[in-house]
């Protein structure tokens, strides 16, 4: 697929929204403009998060004030709950900040996270019974539940209420004529915004989100003995997981994920504390990427690789010494994690380009083995998505399972969800997202996956006439990165629909190229404007990545990224050389 780079159009034809945003240093003009920000006060609105104004009425969301209510009676006559959170990070910080509230309301609660291999997502009744067993009469959900209706009615059964905090799409069912219908689990309250009869303003919360909303509400109405702001310091674990659940960063969650950060910098919380100290991280400068590439993936590795409860040890840790413990566990697992992810990914490549005689079409990859753990198969599928420039559909089997689990992921050029509803009834089941998703297929089916879905490839796309275009948001020149720089800061932080902004850089020298890293897999290049010298780092990649391959005193345009080099100062991320 051919990538091709084109200026931002901003819509301002008459100039009125630069003159409203005037008052602006010319870089953070363009950048507004460019998010569709065209007054002063959706600009001061966007700059300055603020914590009262961006809250919205938790009691907008449907079956909020059953839930209160239902919980504050539980605190109060000593009844025996559980938190039941997915096994990722969102559900897991998610889940534990859910706890540790509750534990200081004087709750009596567990906290339940489904082991993702043996379990799978969700609810299920095996796990139900145990908590059951266990006299549990109250269980709240974080990050899942909307769809479990079976295991809700179960629990049900068991002498349970079940309160649903979730951020996920209800079932949808034809009913004939009517159409389709929204079916919500027969729970004693559904909270969740995308519910069709929700007054919430606000869709885009992520599990821990919608939880955190539950506990202002309890707040609300009861405050249990807590100090006024108290709970503020909840938000490090509700900013961790907006961050690393790649919500859109607007409205609430950029209001959440601006103050989780500023919380995360105090270093206040024993798990975080020895997880930075363990990465060498200096909490006061923490930031976006700090978390999505550093933390987030450790808090993964645990239930990709182990068990979940060893992230929410973690997380939830009271000391030091046991948060060092468990710190060195997740890093363990995650270098595991990596290894095992590396050896696929080099199995993989080597089986593509072996079959290479036998298709020329490339236009989409299909590949697994009985052998390879699914819980890493979506970091397999992005590698591949990079390094080959297609969809990617990757399958595993987990020990003598009935089934294959996969995950797949798009290189932009199709959604992968819709991909998958057309190739016909050769999966069991498939879910996600346009950009990446996940499925499941009988065994004896294998051999059908790859015809199905080429087949259905042809039927959705011309991918090999389809152009990628990347939008740059304007030319800079090595002088301008400093400035920059602090621009780019009061927009942070970036991520889902607030894109960490693209610049070109022109006509640029190249100084040096060297290599970097444990395995020498990451490239630095200096580069010279007028006796002006930056640094370019890029990670997973050598001089052959690029649409240009850069030698020492060649002149090259640059696509990338401005960030913080480790002293504070202005460095380049190199996206492309051309």
């Amino acid at each position: 697929m051919q990538k091709s780079y084109r200026r931002r159009e901003v819509n301002d034809e008459d100039g009125r929204s630069r003159e409203a945003l005037a008052g602006y240093p010319e870089i953070i003009r363009d950048l507004l403009l460019a998010r569709d920000i065209e007054t002063y006060n959706e600009a001061e609105k966007f700059l300055t998060p603020d914590f009262e104004r961006d809250s919205h009425d938790p009691f907008l969301l449907p079956d909020m004030e059953r839930a209160v209510e239902r919980i504050i009676a539980a605190i109060r006559g000593n009844e025996q709950m559980c938190v039941w959170s997915d096994y990722d990070c969102d559900g897991i910080p998610g889940g534990v900040m859910l706890v540790e509230f509750l534990r200081q309301a004087g709750a009596k609660v567990a906290h339940y996270i489904p082991h993702r291999h043996d379990e799978g997502y969700g609810l299920n009744i095996e796990g139900i019974d145990e908590i059951a067993s266990s006299g549990v009469t109250l269980m709240i959900t974080v990050d899942l539940g909307i769809t479990d209706l079976d295991a809700v009615a179960h629990a049900r059964g068991c002498g349970i209420d079940v309160i649903i905090t979730d951020h996920h799409l209800p079932v949808l069912r034809n009913l004939g004529e009517e159409g389709p219908c929204e079916v919500l689990p027969e729970a004693l309250a559904v909270v969740d915004a995308h519910r069709a009869d929700s007054q919430y303003p606000f869709k885009g919360l992520c599990g821990a989100g919608v939880a955190w909303k539950l506990v202002q509400a309890i707040l609300s109405r009861d405050r249990f003995g807590m100090k006024e702001g108290q709970e503020k310091w909840l938000l490090d674990l509700v900013g961790l997981a907006t961050l690393s659940d790649m919500v859109p960063l607007l409205g609430e969650n950029r209001m959440l994920a601006r103050f989780g950060l500023l919380v995360m910098r105090k270093n206040r919380r024993p798990g975080l504390r020895a997880l930075f100290a363990l990465m060498k991280m200096c909490a006061q400068t923490l930031t976006e990427d700090d978390i999505v590439f550093m933390v987030t993936p450790r808090i993964n590795a645990a239930s990709r690789m182990d068990s979940p409860q060893i992230a929410a040890e973690l997380l939830g840790a009271q000391d030091d010494a046991q948060a060092r413990v468990y710190a060195e566990r997740l890093q363990h697992l995650n270098d595991e994690r990596k290894g095992t992810v590396a050896s696929i990914v080099k199995e993989a490549r080597k089986r593509l380009r072996e079959r290479e005689h036998e298709h020329d079409d490339k236009k989409i990859i299909v590949i697994g083995d009985p052998s390879w753990r699914p819980g890493v198969l979506g970091l397999v599928a992005n590698a591949l998505v990079e390094s080959e420039g297609a969809p990617a559909f990757v399958w595993g089997r987990h020990g003598d399972a009935e089934a294959l689990k996969g995950s797949c992921r798009s290189d932009g050029s199709i959604n992968v969800v819709d991909l998958m509803r057309a190739a016909g009834d050769v999966f069991l089941d498939v879910g996600g997202h346009a950009q990446s998703g996940g499925f499941s297929l009988a065994v004896e089916r294998a051999h059908e996956l790859a015809p199905a879905l080429i087949a259905a490839h042809a039927q959705l796309s011309s991918l090999g006439a389809a152009e990628c275009f990347i939008d740059i948001d304007r030319a800079l020149g090595v002088r301008d990165a400093r400035t920059t720089l602090a621009a780019l800061e009061k927009l942070s932080p970036f991520g889902v629909g607030n894109q960490k902004p693209l610049f070109k850089f022109n006509a640029l020298s190249v100084s040096y190229i060297k290599t970097f890293g444990k395995q020498n897999d990451h490239i630095e290049i200096g580069f010279v404007e007028e006796g002006a010298s930056i640094v370019g780092i890029s990670f997973f990649s050598t001089i052959d990545s690029f649409a240009r391959v850069p030698k020492v005193g060649m002149s090259v345009d640059i696509v990338a990224h401005v960030e913080k080099d480790f002293r504070g100062g202005p460095r380049l991320r190199i996206i492309d050389i051309l």
